[in-house]
């Protein structure tokens, strides 16, 4: 007899996460100051995920033994989960937004864990078919990537059969990937006139190819030759001799070329001699949907008020910006439940966009998006901070820290705002109140590349030297290519006089950032002190190159020049 105690492994794999023993794997999660480290096992990774497997075996290990992988375009908050479900094969959805759970589901199927893929698209589809339908456009692209996600295309389709002005109306439609569109074609239940897919699909081919005139009648046989290639796939998918024998003549004729002889000849043929036989495919006619759909229960269909959702959600954007958008019945109502659901998702939607803008470096669209999300939800902490880090990036920092308190005061043990008001504060020369800001986000998340170099070069701002080290060693341990540690203590070392290991800093640093205007600077008075005067003039020009009016700079080179005799 068998016994499983597969609680009791969960348990101990759960601790091996926790305590990192014996780690050989380093995953940086995140972009900017919001980034975290995983310290992770390669035996475990190999044997739960291929994703990570074939990474690994593409990685060589550094000097240190450990294979780094950097992983930027995934949450922190979704990492958390999932590696937790590698390591214990359990994870838990209560109490976490829609939002959070769709990029789960999209990091699943990028790292391809199947099972996981199996749940979460199953947790979503039952309980968050909302959220699902206020965010359809994210969401159908999302579930047409790759067939691993069955079940939401099955969601999507449904409504699209429904309801395909949705998407051949939308102002993304002509930029669709072909596989929709065919996808579209291929639905038996596809709620349009036969003639009107016909126009949408000869519209969309002719976007595929911006060269053609405007004109088809000065079209060449090359254009039209053109626009066979672009709808290759496209055109057996259309019922032809379910189109009326006006739209025929009116849409069809123009672009004949573009059918076979022997398809076009039996489309004539059908309307001069019905009862003749046809020797082209018949497609079945598409059927007539009822005016409402099976419920959930008949696995995940939809009911007749999907359409007033997406497009009340729609129409909430429209509000925003001042334009009307009236319903293809005139009779959708949104009621002030509705509407506050819908700004809540706005605010939501404008928060996740001005943050994604903000580690892609657009910090001025980042701090539009995210006032107006904060004009819907004010204490949004998530918002605030975000906002505050973008502002810190900007040089802004008196909003900055304006900003982070603020959302400290909602969640006071947030290691992001936290590091980053402490840096803020460092930079605006309030090195106490920067360090306890540090020191605090470094009790939560002890290991942060960032906070510690921060708090590294605030130690060295305020002449602790040797607490400045020890904070700086820690974390290019972490992150041994991290160019503003190195130079930070290259800085420390230079003021402790250590000019040999100063100078190594320096070369270092400038091998990743050549043209780092302070690394040059300082590197230039480390090589003065060395009696090497040739090279400290070298590397000071070089900085004033870059920032001409630095004083600082100018008297160091003023000082060499001296010692030059120059």
């Amino acid at each position: 007899m068998t016994v499983n105690f597969f609680e009791r492994l969960s348990s101990d794999l759960s601790q091996l996460l926790k305590n990192s023993n014996e780690y050989n794997v380093i995953i940086e999660v995140g972009q900017g100051p919001d980034i975290q480290v995983f310290k992770v096992h390669s035996n475990i990774l190999n044997s739960r995920c291929l994703y990570f497997k074939d990474k690994l075996d593409a990685i060589t290990y550094n000097n240190n033994n450990v294979k780094i992988i950097k992983q930027p375009n995934i949450s922190i908050e979704v990492f958390n989960i999932i590696i937790k479900y590698i390591y214990c094969g359990s994870i838990s959805l209560e109490n976490i937004n829609a939002s959070v759970i769709f990029e789960l589901l999209i990091a699943s199927n990028e790292f391809r864990l199947e099972e996981l893929i199996k749940h979460v698209q199953s947790i979503l589809l039952e309980n968050n078919a909302s959220w699902l339908r206020l965010n359809f456009s994210r969401v159908y692209k999302a579930s047409f990537k790759d067939n691993n996600l069955k079940d939401l295309q099955q969601f999507c389709a449904n409504i699209i059969a429904k309801h395909p002005n949705i998407i051949l109306d939308s102002d993304e439609f002509l930029s669709i990937p072909e596989n929709i569109l065919i996808f579209i074609l291929k639905l038996d239940n596809l709620q349009m006139d036969e003639g009107k897919i016909w126009d949408y699909t000869i519209k969309w081919g002719i976007a595929q190819n911006p060269s053609l005139p405007p004109n088809h009648d000065q079209w060449s046989d090359e254009h039209f030759s053109a626009l066979k290639s672009s709808l290759r796939d496209c055109l057996p998918l259309i019922r032809y001799f379910q189109i009326p024998g006006e739209d025929v003549f009116n849409k069809v004729r123009p672009y004949q070329k573009i059918l076979d002889p022997n398809l076009w000849a039996d489309i004539m043929l059908k309307f001069m001699a019905p009862n003749s036989p046809i020797t082209s495919r018949i497609l079945p006619p598409r059927v007539n949907l009822p005016s409402t759909l099976p419920s959930r229960d008949s696995n995940i269909s939809i009911v007749d008020n999907d359409l007033p959702e997406i497009e009340s959600n729609k129409a909430s954007e429209l509000k925003k910006s001042g334009d009307s958008y009236p319903s293809r019945d005139s009779n959708i109502s949104i009621v002030d439940n509705d509407l506050s659901e819908i700004e809540s998702n706005k605010a939501s939607e404008l928060r996740k966009s001005g943050d994604s803008y903000r580690k892609m470096g657009k910090y001025k669209e980042s701090i539009t998006d995210l006032t107006k999300s904060l004009e819907i939800k004010p204490d949004d902490a998530f918002a605030l901070r975000s906002r505050g880090e973008s502002y810190r990036m900007m040089g802004k920092y008196k909003e900055s820290i304006a900003d982070l308190t603020k959302s400290l005061e909602i969640k006071p043990d947030d290691a992001f705002a936290l590091r980053s008001r402490g840096e803020s504060y460092r930079m605006v020369d309030r090195y106490e109140v920067s360090l306890a800001d540090l020191s605090k986000s470094l009790e939560i998340e002890p290991n942060n590349a960032f906070a510690l170099s921060r708090r590294g070069e605030s130690y060295r701002l305020m002449g602790k030297y040797n607490e400045s080290l020890a904070d700086l060693n820690k974390s290019l341990e972490i992150e041994p290519n991290n160019a503003f540690a190195l130079r930070s203590r290259g800085n420390t070392y230079r003021m402790m006089s250590k000019y040999n290991e100063s100078l190594a800093d320096f070369n270092k640093s400038l091998e990743i950032e050549p043209n780092n205007a302070f690394a040059l600077k300082y590197r230039g008075n480390t090589y003065r002190m060395m009696g090497k005067y040739n090279e400290s003039l070298t590397d000071l020009n070089r900085s004033l190159e870059i920032k001409p009016n630095d004083s600082w700079t100018l008297k160091e080179r003023d000082q060499t020049n001296r010692l030059l005799k120059k």
